[in-house]
């Protein structure tokens, strides 16, 4: 009842102060409508049509339609209120209509304050597979919560900046540990060598926590629970093998070494992302497991924005003995999930249509293998971004695949802006695929900005 009423205050929070704030004479406003079509051969979508889009359309969907609105009001030269909304429609999704984001925000130099349903897509890495977040990578639609964060990194002298996050999320879908709670925070470390020469050093760490287990009841949501939870500390909430040996919740985190340098030719960046789900894996006895990515900008081409390379790996997982298993939770069985898709890396296998029960797990393919090369461009009015993913999958070390799949999915998405008139995309999709028919496929979509 709890979770319901705060649910409801959230949105009804959202919905009033759009409603006030589109009143005022000084406000920004702008709003957006898009729609999309596309047809795949084997009666779904190619792999990158729908992945990392944050649900925007369903694997097997042939139409999309999305429409959303936003306001912002100063308060101050320095502090400003906004609120958005939008929602989209796809067909053959289990809730075809649907909102994305609806969501009230509080920002100024040093705190950004959000509350409702918003996006945690990084908008700054379209190339990278994961969108630079291997836990969080927008491959779902946007979750309920509130997120307290620093705008921007907060400056300490000429050499050092600060970057924070810390928030809460629900899990409202249909699971098998209903009103999961999600805890999540971050902390990051900007250290400025010169002129030309930067890192970024972060580590964050999400839990699910709390809930009601058709097996264990009434899981524990109390301040001593999230205490608990928030420290990662070790509690025997409930006897379960595998997880008192770990703390309480389902946890998962990531180590981040994010390094930029400027040179004559352009901007090059190295980053390497660390997953870890439990104390073997942020002590680095499943390395080297995570993301390897080198991405390069060039100062004088004309038309090329940026290429990428990553390597992408989950095989370890601290070895077979006792494996980290990636995404799945003897607990919390729906896993690192939302409306049965993998929040976080999308190559992940899962089985949306698995009936869970307390032995199962809807995760089959959490070892896998990726090269992952992706650019972007732009030529006048057209805008280009190409994907190909070469991908090996292991399955589980419970139940390995005997012998590994390999797929390959490629994808390109051609923008033309008419200066007025809204701009006209085309989506080409192909997977091949080792156990099936390739499958080939082809979207047109439509946007205006108003």
């Amino acid at each position: 009842m709890v979770l319901k009423m705060s649910r409801c205050f959230i949105l009804c929070s959202c919905i009033v102060l759009f409603a006030q704030i589109s009143k005022s004479q000084e406000i920004d406003w702008s709003a957006n409508t898009s729609l999309l079509g596309g047809i795949g051969t084997n009666d779904a979508l190619p792999f990158w049509f729908y992945s990392t889009t944050e649900n925007r359309w369903g694997a097997s969907s042939n139409s999309s339609a999305l429409a959303e609105a936003s306001v912002n009001y100063p308060l101050s030269e320095n502090a400003s209120i906004s609120a958005m909304v939008s929602v989209y429609y796809r067909d053959d999704v289990l809730n075809e209509l649907q909102r994305k984001e609806l969501y009230a925000r509080f920002r100024n130099t040093w705190l950004e304050a959000s509350i409702g349903a918003f996006s945690m897509v990084n908008p700054t890495a379209p190339l990278s597979a994961t969108n630079k977040n291997i836990i969080f990578s927008g491959n779902t639609r946007p979750m309920l919560g509130v997120l307290l964060q620093a705008p921007t990194p907060l400056e300490i002298g000429n050499t050092f900046a600060l970057d924070w996050g810390l928030g809460h999320f629900e899990q409202n879908d249909d699971r098998f540990v209903s009103d999961t709670r999600i805890h999540y925070k971050r902390l990051g470390l900007w250290v400025k060598f010169n002129t030309n020469n930067k890192v970024k050093l972060q580590i964050q760490h999400f839990a699910q926590w709390g809930g009601t287990s058709p097996v264990f009841g009434e899981l524990n949501d109390d301040f001593d629970a999230f205490v608990d939870v928030f420290t990662a500390r070790r509690a025997n909430e409930i006897q379960v093998e595998g997880e008192i040996l770990n703390a309480v919740g389902n946890h998962l985190g990531s180590y981040l070494l994010d390094y930029y340098t400027e040179t004559k030719w352009g901007g090059f960046n190295f980053y390497h992302e660390h997953l870890f789900e439990d104390g073997s894996g942020s002590g680095f006895k499943n390395f080297p497991d995570g993301v390897w990515g080198l991405a390069f900008q060039p100062n004088k081409s004309k038309w090329i924005k940026g290429v990428s390379y990553e390597f992408i790996t989950t095989k370890d997982q601290s070895g077979p003995e006792r494996p980290d298993g990636y995404f799945g939770n003897n607990v919390y069985r729906s896993g690192w999930s939302y409306e049965g898709l993998v929040i976080g890396l999308p190559f992940i296998g899962y089985d949306s249509s698995l009936q869970i029960n307390e032995v199962n797990s809807p995760i089959f393919n959490n070892r896998v293998q990726v090269h992952h090369l992706a650019a972007s461009g732009s030529v006048k009015n057209f805008s280009w971004l190409l994907k190909t993913s070469f991908v090996e999958n292991f399955g589980t070390y419970r139940q390995p695949f005997q012998p590994s799949t390999k797929v390959r999915y490629h994808f390109i998405n051609v923008r033309y802006n008419s200066e007025g008139w809204g701009q006209i995309e085309t989506l080409l999709g192909w997977d091949a695929l080792q156990t099936v028919d390739d499958n080939f496929g082809i979207g047109l979509g439509y946007s205006y900005q108003f």
